[in-house]
């Protein structure tokens, strides 16, 4: 569904089909099948597009069993893609795949029909993309990471491995540089803002190298957007192309930033850290290297921004993004899934089965097939159960209702601490705790009323209300122990050894009987 929504946003964007079907690797039939689904739901150009659940349940209802759209001569040649794909992986020409395939299966099919299955799956027989290509003002943008070296953290003082993020705009050549510590997610979508806001608008498309932060399946044929970065991406207007993996030609205005980022910018001057770098390379991009004249168009970029193409980049949006954080989880057999280290719950139906969790800086969102099936306001806490009594069923619930209430009329028959203790207990998680107040009971049952409610006292005094210590406050008898003595080491019984040498305290009084 993710791949089917991205061809409708693009279309809805304005990508004509073309350019839809070799950035997402679809034959045309294919895209313009979705297209039309997105019509007969009511999708049109010029109108919002609906939010990606609404969007997805539409279709859903009338998408049938076909995924993609294949010729019956297609579906002969399906079973052996595999096989084709490892003579293409050897250079075999078409003609003799043509050939070999006619005497690996007996099956006959038209030559022609061979090469347009190999260009709709593999791309073949498209020309290398090597010419220099030159784009429309404010359509286009690439992007990438360059290692350049070791910086100093301005947090911690130590020097750290730095990469440059560069954002140029293709058609000016103007740049933004920006350096940081990681290429995590976070960083990635924040160095993408940042360079949005430093333009002071968004190009139409986003060229960028297949790094996981931003594509998470790396297939030229099936690019798959990282989740939050197709949020970016709809958030901001854009379409992102991933360039195909390890060749650098297809964005090369970026990749040629790499060395003049390490040659122009960084050699030969010492930063004081890394926040430094970065003020300097945003001087550098509008000042210097930004108003050189360049070697290919023979203009200085910074003026070509100004004059040609900042007006004919998208608007900023009027609220910025907030970068989610997404994980893939599995639904546990206690109804919950862990997510930050806090734990969410679902409905029984869904035990055992993969989700996504969308975690936003209020509230936890979780998705099963693109569907929004929960929402819980976020933990603030690590180790938070957010537990909703309706994810039970019926049965269930009735008796974690039960087994509390029980708990907390037998503690309140031992007395009003013990009661107290096992409220402050339950109070925290109910089903997770059920077991501990159990014990404690029984504790209460074997010492008796008076030494618990003495060691609940003093469990509650000092905010200890684990099982572990009320049993050892009342096997070592402390119960009995004042509130001033607790907070010294508790006193031991002497041996029958020690008692021996115990004397009065007069006997270490001189002048007097036994004193010297």
């Amino acid at each position: 569904m993710n791949e089917i929504l991205e061809i409708i946003y693009q279309w809805h964007q304005g990508v004509g089909f073309k350019t839809i079907r070799r950035s997402l690797g679809f034959d045309r039939n294919t895209v313009r099948k979705y297209v039309r689904m997105a019509q007969s739901v009511g999708v049109e150009k010029g109108r919002p597009l609906p939010d990606e659940g609404e969007l997805s349940t539409r279709l859903k209802a009338i998408q049938d069993a076909e995924i993609l759209y294949e010729t019956p001569a297609q579906d002969l040649i399906n079973p052996h893609r595999d096989w084709v794909a490892s003579l293409l992986e050897k250079d075999v020409q078409g003609k003799q795949i043509w050939r070999l395939f006619q005497e690996k299966t007996g099956v006959a099919i038209g030559y022609s029909t061979l090469k347009r299955y190999l260009s709709a799956q593999f791309n073949w027989g498209a020309p290398p993309v090597t010419v220099r290509l030159e784009v429309e003002p404010g359509t286009q943008g690439q992007v990438d990471f360059g290692y350049v070296g070791k910086m100093k953290d301005p947090a911690s003082g130590k020097l750290r491995k730095a990469w440059a993020f560069m954002m140029t705009i293709s058609y000016s050549r103007h740049r933004f540089v920006r350096f940081v510590f990681s290429q995590d997610i976070p960083t990635w979508i924040d160095c993408h803002i940042r360079a949005f806001e430093f333009f002071g608008g968004v190009p139409a498309a986003v060229v960028l190298d297949n790094l996981k932060s931003g594509v998470l399946k790396p297939d030229l044929y099936d690019p798959t957007l990282n989740r939050a970065y197709a949020e970016l991406e709809r958030h901001y207007g854009f379409v992102a192309d991933p360039a195909k993996v390890a060749s650098p030609k297809l964005k090369g205005k970026v990749e040629r930033n790499v060395p003049i980022v390490r040659n122009h910018l960084l050699a030969g001057r010492v930063f004081r850290d890394l926040d430094e770098a970065n003020e300097r390379a945003l001087r550098w991009s509008k000042e210097e290297i930004g108003m050189e004249i360049h070697g290919t168009t023979k203009r200085r970029p910074y003026e070509v921004f100004q004059k040609e193409e900042a007006s004919c980049l998208k608007p900023l949006p009027a609220e910025p993004y907030e970068c989610p954080q997404w994980k893939g989880c599995k639904v546990h057999p206690d109804h919950h899934v862990v997510f930050d280290l806090s734990y969410y719950s679902l409905p029984t139906r869904f035990i055992g089965q993969e989700v996504w969790v969308r975690g936003g800086s209020k509230l936890v969102q979780i998705f099963q097939k693109e569907q929004l099936i929960k929402t819980h306001v976020r933990a603030l806490v690590p180790g938070t159960w957010k537990t909703d009594p309706s994810d039970y069923p019926p049965s269930k619930l009735a008796y974690l209702m039960a087994t509390p209430t029980y708990c907390r009329k037998k503690a309140a028959e031992v007395g009003p601490k013990t009661e107290a203790l096992i409220q402050e207990i339950l109070g925290d998680h109910v089903m997770r705790n059920l077991r501990k107040a159990q014990a404690i009971l029984r504790l209460a049952k074997k010492y008796g009323s008076v030494s618990m409610e003495a060691a609940a006292q003093r469990a509650l005094l000092f905010g200890n209300c684990n099982y572990k210590s009320i049993q050892t406050i009342l096997e070592k008898g402390w119960e009995t122990l004042n509130a001033s003595a607790a907070d010294s080491q508790p006193v031991l019984p002497l041996s029958p050894l020690g008692q021996r040498f115990l004397r009065p305290p007069d006997y270490f009084v001189p002048g007097k009987e036994g004193g010297s």
